[in-house]
């Protein structure tokens, strides 16, 4: 038996139900994106003996949507609720063509699971079921310090530990066993309460010198080594709306979904968030496009033996 499986022994479910969580790691569909192959997937369908269980007619699209099935019923790790938040929040409720969701986000010393950047800026903070909430005080106070609207995604046997940890201005949402999504509470505006210098350090250089120069006309004339100084002590001499609707604006530039917007809704539900995270070129969505119709049997087998490390 593998290292990785012993190590994931406590939790492994039925009919190797968490091996279908691998196809959804990031490096693995980093290789598919790519290469349209991926020799670590092909490790773990070895490993768990899955493509003799594949029925022999079936596309890559069909194998990432039964995956994903089976995570929904057995398995909701973090990428299940990723992926529910891009698919319902973002393109259910938002636009593609006019909003930006980032994942891993840094503010201070946390990672955002997910933004979201459109008239304003929304956190949302995962706790699935094999989470432990012990860091979650720490990081709804470094989001409230970025972000006008904090949510906690997460299920219904956590609400009670989330709500006696955070106070009222946090919203709580539950993906429910139907998945979808249960406003428990709406999250309020923080607009007011954000840190200036948390969303200067947001910024890049040449960024936070386009801000200073809009505002006042010129940049410091300082040496090169007390630029970051004399910018910040400017930055922080502006409101607080002007501060949130500039790093709102330099962020949708820095970053952007346009390859997407018409080609979005093409890609099935199961790796809406892959695609969005990916951010890939339109030449190498239409390649991926192709792969998804493919014979996933035709496409794996057809490799030769030598597989590389899983992870």
């Amino acid at each position: 038996m593998l290292k990785y499986k012993k190590s994931m022994e406590g939790i492994i479910m039925k009919d190797n139900t968490i091996a279908y969580s691998y196809p959804f790691n990031t490096k693995i569909l980093s290789d598919i994106f790519e290469n349209q192959y991926s020799s670590k997937l092909l490790k773990v369908f070895k490993e768990f003996d899955m493509l003799d269980s594949m029925h022999k007619d079936m596309t890559v699209k069909e194998f990432f949507e039964n995956a994903y099935k089976k995570l929904l019923n057995n398995y909701r790790n973090e990428y299940v609720f990723k992926n529910a938040i891009a698919q319902k929040i973002l393109i259910g409720r938002h636009s593609v063509k006019t909003s930006l969701l980032l994942t891993e986000f840094r503010v201070e010393s946390s990672k955002a699971d997910i933004v979201i950047f459109n008239g304003t800026s929304h956190a949302y903070e995962i706790k699935t079921e094999l989470d432990n909430i012990e860091r979650l005080e720490k990081q709804i106070k470094d989001y409230k310090k970025a972000f006008e609207y904090v949510n906690i995604v997460s299920v219904e046997s956590k609400i009670n530990e989330i709500v006696n940890l955070i106070d009222d201005t946090v919203g709580i949402i539950i993906l429910t066993k139907q998945y979808t999504f249960k406003t428990i509470r709406k999250a309020k505006s923080g607009l007011k309460f954000l840190d200036k210098e948390a969303l200067f350090n947001i910024l890049r250089k040449n960024e936070y010198l386009k801000i200073i120069q809009k505002y006042y006309k010129a940049t410091p004339d300082v040496p090169n080594t007390k630029i970051n100084f004399a910018c910040k002590s400017l930055f922080k001499q502006l409101s607080i709306e002007d501060i949130h609707r500039e790093v709102l604006k330099t962020l949708k530039d820095r970053n952007s979904h346009k390859n997407l917007t018409n080609k979005i809704k093409e890609f099935p539900n199961s790796l809406k968030i892959a695609v969005l995270e990916a951010n890939l070129s339109i030449e190498k969505q239409n390649t991926f496009l192709e792969l998804l119709n493919q014979n996933i049997n035709a496409i794996f087998k057809s490799k030769d033996s030598y597989v590389s490390p899983i992870f």
